[in-house]
């Protein structure tokens, strides 16, 4: 073997020296402190320019910008572990953060033995690593260590706390400081505490996990926490890692359902536990004996089971959105057994939570069958008379106070009815009060015949009855009802093979027209009833004597009118129209007229409104066609101009699915030209639907039959509907006429419609036209008229004479 030296020269030991140095991570160099606080670094390996990116050569220079990189917050704590290691001599350690040249954060450990020389110059032969990466490594454990889920723990084999996360604190109340250093078994509830032990031991002996391990520990406040424990041991570090979480809610619930287990199942009342799908996982004995089903037969399937039908699906969603919202619901529910029998029950739903968390209902339920019988029974008592079985006077007062409250908001009329059987005592003294009761109960049945579901008939007692019509039009109606009533009691009562006539006296009343107290008006048509006795029995009389005689009056016009065409008891009359600039003819309005042979001439606007309410418009409509066509074609006939002839027709004619072909037809027949026919319609005929409108008035215009707006201005029209309308004439309303030239609002509302007419290639005319001033106006506006000024209609031989004058039918 050889003796030769490792090293042939110092030389070589040097270069191998710096060789070994530069090769290990970081830097190695020595570090000197001068008494005078000045520092120098003697040397340095090139690992310093792994750690600063500044070269070895540098730093020797001036060590400056090592202390100039090191971040503001570290340099303090680094120069003071630099003095405490000179103070005392003893081993150096430190870590501290630099921002080198790259801007990259890095994290440096330090580490060095300090040596004093004669000149007072204190040495440290140092070791610096970067650490960034164990660092963040650290942190990022430190992190997960103190996130907030889960309650964390480091325990060391000897049974203290040597690390604890902030969720301790939150969910027993301790600080760090209070936990850390401290033996767990001290905050173990007494009752745990062997079995806690026990299990310590046996993961600390056996090095093995622990899992769902329950144990109460101590809050701060006193109190006792449920805690389920997770764990690993690590030999190595001597200590326990250790999860829990919170589960007292958890306990208190499952502790709930353990006694709520007893109860469940010895109730009366059916219970019916269900998951969030609502489907049923479990019932007790009660349910199935209420229901008829099995709990194998009711497990698995929703509530529906027991649906009855008699709830629509809003019923239930509302119960749902009560039960999500509030976390419970009470009410009355219609179920159906398992034989199919319908049962009325009182159920509770309740919503079941975990930590705050739905998890599932519960349904608790009785039978009130029994209940509802009776409480239906009572109430019916209450309510109603025990021998007709109509409302009494309690339950009318109800429904009339309640009609009145909604009448005030709709706005129609209700009418009260005061009914007394005439001499009906004479039939109690005569036939015996089991022969009256008998025909009380007859009475009642006829009135329930003759009225509308909506309406109510009532017995306040002995021989008098009442109704209550709601949602009417006015006293004309009620007066309708009151004519079918008196024409019903005209049959007598076959009662045990006797025949009984009665016949009875009422009164009305009527909202808002005599009163909006439901006392008052009960007590008004009690009054009239009286009225109508004293009048002679066997009629009806109206609590005010002006809607007697409306009513009277519209029951003789709704009969008459059936009549009045039939006995051509109907005749026109024509008003002339002019061109004012020419100042000639260029039509004539036909107005209808009624010669009652009693009561003379009734003027339209008494009896077209009830021809419009009972139907009889529309023959009264066609009439007016045939006659104004046939006389038309026999002016022509007769050589005379007539320029066209206007027939208003109503808005329910208009609307007639036969309307078209009718007119068509009328005009056909009577060889009139269609261009000597203008049809005159209200705004209300074609606003309201005017897309089922427009096709009708172009097939009346593809015949050459001239359409206008009559009354218009006085309606709701919509301009951007009026420009699509096959139309050529607006009418101006009288109203607007009455108060010309002098009323600014009206001149400037006629001049409106004149230059909209203008804007829409449509003629105006103006009715009502009765002054030289007014002529005048309309001529400087290039309008239309007519009006009394140049004639009141007239009949067919005034206006024959009309035509054939030239004085009348120029200006």
């Amino acid at each position: 073997m050889s003796s030769d030296p490792l090293f042939s020269t110092p030389g070589e030991e040097n270069a191998l020296y710096l060789e070994l140095t530069d090769g290990i991570p970081g830097a190695i160099f020595q570090y000197i402190l001068h008494p005078d606080g000045t520092d120098q670094l003697s040397y340095i390996s090139r690992g310093c320019v792994d750690l600063w990116e500044i070269e070895a050569a540098e730093l020797k220079r001036d060590p400056g910008p090592l202390w100039e990189m090191i971040l503001p917050e570290d340099v303090e704590g680094l120069a003071r572990s630099i003095r405490g290691s000179a103070e005392t001599m003893t081993f150096w350690r430190h870590e501290w953060r630099i921002k080198p040249a790259s801007g990259v954060v890095k994290w440096l450990s330090g580490t060095g033995t300090p040596k004093q020389r004669e000149n007072g110059d204190i040495c440290w032969n140092s070791v610096i690593i970067d650490v960034t990466r164990e660092r963040q490594t650290q942190e990022a454990l430190d992190s997960f260590f103190d996130q907030r889920m889960t309650m964390n723990a480091m325990v060391d084999f000897e049974g203290k706390f040597v690390r604890v996360n902030g969720l301790w604190e939150t969910k027993l109340g301790y600080r760090r400081d209070e936990l850390e250093g401290e033996v767990f078994i001290e905050f173990v509830h007494p009752e745990d505490r062997e079995k806690t032990l026990s299990e310590a031991g046996r993961v600390i002996e056996n090095s093995e996990g622990s899992s769902e391990f329950e144990n109460r520990y101590r809050h701060k406040d006193g109190s006792y926490r449920w805690l389920s424990w997770s764990s690993v041991t690590s030999p190595e570090a001597g200590l326990i890692y250790a999860v829990a979480i919170d589960v007292t809610e958890a306990r208190i619930a499952d502790d709930k359902l353990r006694q709520a287990a007893t109860v469940f199942q010895s109730t009366v009342e059916g219970v019916m536990i269900s998951d969030l799908d609502n489907r049923i996982i479990e019932v007790n004995d009660a349910f199935s004996q209420i229901t008829g089903y099995t709990e194998e037969e009711a497990i698995g399937k929703t509530p529906d089971l027991l649906d009855s039908g008699k709830h629509d699906p809003s019923f239930f969603n509302a119960i749902w959105q009560s039960v999500r919202e509030n976390g419970h619901w009470r009410g009355e529910i219609w179920s159906r057994r398992k034989d199919g029998s319908v049962f009325p029950e009182l159920v509770t739903i309740s919503t079941i939570l975990n930590k705050d968390e739905p998890v599932g209902y519960v349904t608790v339920f009785s039978d009130i069958s029994t209940l509802k019988a009776h409480q239906e029974k009572l109430d019916y008592l209450a309510h109603h008379d025990p021998l007709t079985g109509l409302p009494n006077r309690l339950l009318f007062n109800s429904r009339l106070q309640q009609s009145i409250r909604l009448s005030e908001r709709t706005g129609r009329s209700i009418a009260v009815l005061f009914i007394d059987i005439d001499r009906f005592k004479n039939i109690n003294d005569s036939m015996g009060h089991p022969t009256g009761d008998e025909l009380l109960k007859h009475v009642a049945a006829r009135l329930r015949e003759q009225l509308r579901a909506s309406d109510t008939a009532a017995r306040l007692g002995g021989d008098e009855f009442v109704v209550l019509l709601e949602d009417i039009e006015g006293a004309e109606h009620a007066g309708q009802v009151a004519d079918t009533l008196m024409k019903a009691f005209k049959e007598t009562f076959a009662m045990d093979g006797v025949e009984i006539g009665v016949t009875v006296s009422m009164g009305i009343s009527l909202f808002p027209q005599d009163s909006n107290d439901a006392a008052e008006l009960l007590a008004d048509a009690d009054a009239a009833m009286y009225q109508a006795k004293e009048n002679g029995r066997n009629t009806y009389a109206f609590y005010s004597s002006e809607s007697t005689a409306r009513a009277l009056e519209y029951v003789f016009f709704e009969n008459a009118l059936r009549r009045a065409v039939s006995d051509n008891q109907l005749f026109l009359e024509y008003q002339p129209q002019f061109d004012l600039e020419p100042g000639k003819l260029t039509g004539m309005e036909a107005l209808i007229r009624w010669q009652h042979p009693d009561k003379g001439l009734i003027t339209p606007d008494r009896f077209i409104p009830i021809a419009e309410q009972n139907g009889t418009i529309r023959n009264i409509g066609q009439w007016v066609l045939q006659t104004a066509c046939h006389q038309g074609k026999a002016w022509l006939d007769a050589g005379l101009d007539i320029g066209r002839i206007s027939i208003n027709v109503a808005a329910s004619q208009f609307h007639d699915e036969n309307f078209l072909a009718e007119v068509l037809a009328i005009v056909d027949e009577s060889g009139l030209p269609p261009e000597h026919l203008e049809l005159e319609l209200t705004e209300s005929s074609f606003m309201h639907q005017p897309e089922r409108a427009i096709p009708k008035l172009h097939a009346l215009r593809e015949r050459n039959i001239t359409i206008a707006i009559d009354d218009f201005g006085t309606g709701f029209s919509s301009l951007s509907y009026l420009k699509r309308l096959p139309i050529d004439k607006l009418k101006i309303d009288r109203s607007f006429v009455m108060d010309l030239p002098d009323d600014e609002e009206d001149k400037a509302i006629v001049r409106a419609i004149i230059g909209l007419g203008k804007t829409l290639k449509l003629k105006t005319i103006a009715e009502g036209v009765e002054t030289e001033a007014q002529v005048a106006f309309f001529k400087q506006a290039k309008c239309d008229a007519q009006g009394f000024y140049f004639s009141r209609p007239l009949g067919t031989d005034a206006m024959d004479a009309f035509l054939r004058s030239p004085q009348t039918t120029t200006l």
